[in-house]
This record gives C-alpha cells, structure tokens and sequence, in this order.
C-alpha cells in the first residue's frame, strides 16, 4: 500500500473498487497527479462549488469497509467549512413488483405494486485525514457509470467514504488542485506519494531469498515517480538508500525524508530484483511548486489582515465543548447490540444531567449517526465540529429508530 511515515495508510476504498468485480480490477487503472494550488480558499471553495454538479458517489459494499462505483445519485447539499467536506447524494425512485393473494375462491391471483424509495450517501473529505490523492480510471465502465473518473483521497488512520467520481480526467486533476488547496490553507501536510502499491514478498519468493527482507510491488501508478523510475509490477525492493527495506515503514520514511520540506527535487536510490536480476533505480520526487508557495504567501496575509478587537471590546471566547455529554466511537459489536445498519457513527456514553444534550433529549446509548445532515466521521472529526459551533442539528439512532434533533442556537 502507499503510506507514508506517520501511518498513512491507503483508503479501503481503492480496494473496494479493485475488489469489487473481476470486470472492474481488469480495467482500472491509478495515476499519479502532483497538485497545482489556487491562490486562496475562497477560489478552492469555487471550483468544489462549480464542479459538484457533476460529483458523483461510491457506496458501501456490506459492513467491510470497501466501497465501489455508484449509479443514479444526485448531489443534494454541498458543505465545504473549515475542517472539511461534507457532500450529500440522494437517489429515489419506484420499485415495481408484484404481491400474489388468495381469491375467495381459492385460487391464487396477482396484483403490481410500486413501493417508492430513497435512499443517501454522504462523502466527507477531512483535511487532517488527508496525505495525497489518487485518480483510478474507470472510463471503460462509462457506459454503466458516467462519471467514472475518481479522486482518491489517501489518508491517515481509518478510512472513509470521502471518494469523488466525476466525468474527466481534468475534472478529476481540477477537484484535487481544490481540496489540496484547501488541506494545505486548513494546516494539513500533503506528501508526495510515490505511485506504487507494494505488499510483503510471497512465501515463494521469501524461500528464493532466504533470510531477505523487501517488499513486493503490487501496481504501478501512471505518470508516478515508481513508473517514470522504471519499477514494474512483482519487482522485489532489497534496499532504500544503501538500507535493508524491512518493511512498508523503510520506504515510507527513506521517502518522507528526502521529499519533505526540500525545496528542490528530491531522488531516493532503491535495489531491485527482477526476475532474479538485481537493478538500482531512482525515485525523482518534484520540489514544492511556485504555486504551493504563493498560496502560503496568501493565506498567511489574509490572516495577518484579519481585524483585531477594538478598545472595549473581548476577543470571542473559545468555543469548547458545551453539550454536556461523553461520546465514543461506534464499535463493530454496537452493530449487533444497538441493532445498527452498519458500524458508523458516535454513541453517547453519559449525558450530563441538566446540561445542553440533556434538554435536547438525548440519552445515553443513542448513536449520532450525522451532523447537519453529513455523516459524523471518526470520533475527532466529532469533537471537532461540535466545538467550532456549527453544528446545527444531529440524526441520531435509538432502539432502532432513526430521530432528528435541533442543537439550540447557544452552543
């Protein structure tokens, strides 16, 4: 997998998609893409604004994880703040059937039915998640997907649904020049994959080179630093810069430390085997771009430009927890327990009597599924927007029923 040093670790979602039928891991293809930054968030924010007509979603594939293409959704909310995006996708329609009946006569006869349907998908893209991006090509499955080119967003920790699909390779390569606007302008530290996916070397091959360390190359980027190096699918990585490569951790940091914060290009020297020949390669990694540098340039005046509280007046205080309650993430047992769909969402584990959360009325053991009609995220994504003060409303999960509830203007 592509990870970086601190623990990336590659979204499920490529998998899923890989996974998700023989037709789909036959035809797909990754490419590399280094972004080309705006000059400011407001014009980030624009492009996500002008291309989301034309986003569309990956949904689950059961409880694993793993996500694949979808079909037939339309954007209906689009929520881009300070901490991320929030996209929401709704599909409905009608089901026709048929339901069968006993006449009074005994015998049996039919009658169509149309039930209608709804149904939501939310993609969230956090900006501290974030550490590069993906485009995979779909174009062969067009005429079952339209927009069938994909951002993938790599990220840090547990992955998420936060995949866009949309219907170019340019709307793909003009969405991630937005959202790395954005991750960099929030804070966030985008690295430069190296555009290859790599596992532990097979139990054969381990027994070619008994006592080798290394890791084997899985797929190969397009346009990546790993094709234009030459590597190949099944190469055999013996050494990072002189090292052993012991492991994904090896390459990751030989990686890291050369291509960050350099403000020239970076080369990182690996050892090869192919097919039991030994080769010494090298990765070229771009330095930051003129763009990358403007955009810090920018964010960092519009900071400077931001007014100070005049005399008499107090600095707004720090919006910090005012709910009144102790959350934890949802577990893969909760499914069963609190009869979930799906394991997602924040289970509220104690509700502080009197408190804010207490005159909502929620109680212990509901689950918050969605903030503002977006799917929660993981547990600091939570804590985090709760804090900003914009949260406006919850959906939550209790004893089986779904309920929504109004967060009160004061938090």
């Amino acid at each position: 997998m592509n990870v970086s040093k601190s623990g990336v670790v590659c979204a499920a979602v490529v998998w899923g998609v890989l996974a998700s039928s023989a037709l789909l891991a036959a035809e797909s293809t990754m490419h590399w893409y280094e972004p080309h930054y705006l000059p400011s968030v407001d014009e980030a924010s624009n492009r996500i604004q002008f291309l989301s007509p034309h986003f569309a979603p990956m949904e689950p594939v059961g409880v694993s994880g793993n996500y694949s293409l979808a079909a037939g959704y339309q954007v209906s909310r689009v929520d881009v703040n300070k901490l991320g995006i929030n996209i929401a996708f709704t599909k409905s329609g009608v089901v026709q059937g048929t339901k069968y009946f006993w006449g009074w006569w005994g015998g049996l006869y039919d009658m169509p039915t149309s039930t209608p349907y709804k149904d939501d998908i939310v993609t969230s893209v956090v900006y501290a998640d974030v550490s590069f991006f993906r485009i995979w090509d779909g174009s062969a499955l067009r005429k079952l997907y339209p927009a069938s080119w994909c951002v993938l967003p790599v990220t840090r920790g547990a992955p998420r649904n936060s995949s866009l699909c949309v219907n170019s390779e340019a709307d793909a390569e003009g969405l991630i020049d937005a959202l790395a606007t954005l991750v960099q302008a929030s804070g966030g530290a985008l690295v430069s994959g190296y555009g290859m996916t790599v596992e532990g070397i097979p139990e054969k091959e381990q027994q070619k080179h008994p006592g080798q360390g290394g890791l084997q190359v899985k797929e190969v980027d397009l346009d990546g630093p790993a094709r234009q190096a030459g590597i190949q699918v099944n190469d055999i990585l013996h050494a990072i810069n002189g090292k052993p490569c012991t492991g994904r951790e090896s390459l990751n940091g030989a990686v890291n430390d050369a291509a960050l914060g350099q403000l020239v290009d970076a080369t990182v020297h690996v050892e090869v085997v192919r097919k039991g020949n030994p080769l010494a390669l090298d990765l070229h990694f771009p330095g930051p771009s003129a763009s990358l540098a403007q955009l810090r340039k920018n964010t960092a005046e519009q900071a400077r430009k931001a007014p100070a509280p005049g005399p008499g007046t107090q600095a707004a205080p720090s919006p910090g927890p005012r709910l009144g309650i102790q959350v934890r993430a949802v577990t893969a047992a909760d499914v069963t327990a609190l009869n979930l769909p799906r394991p997602r969402g924040i289970v509220v584990v104690n509700v502080e009597k009197g408190g804010m959360a207490d005159g909502m009325q929620i109680e212990s053991g509901d689950v918050i599924l969605e903030v503002n009609n977006s799917e929660v995220g993981d547990l600091t994504f939570f804590v985090q927007f709760v804090r900003s003060g914009a949260a406006k409303s919850f959906h939550i999960w209790r004893k089986g029923q779904a309920l929504d509830v109004a967060v009160p203007e004061s938090l």
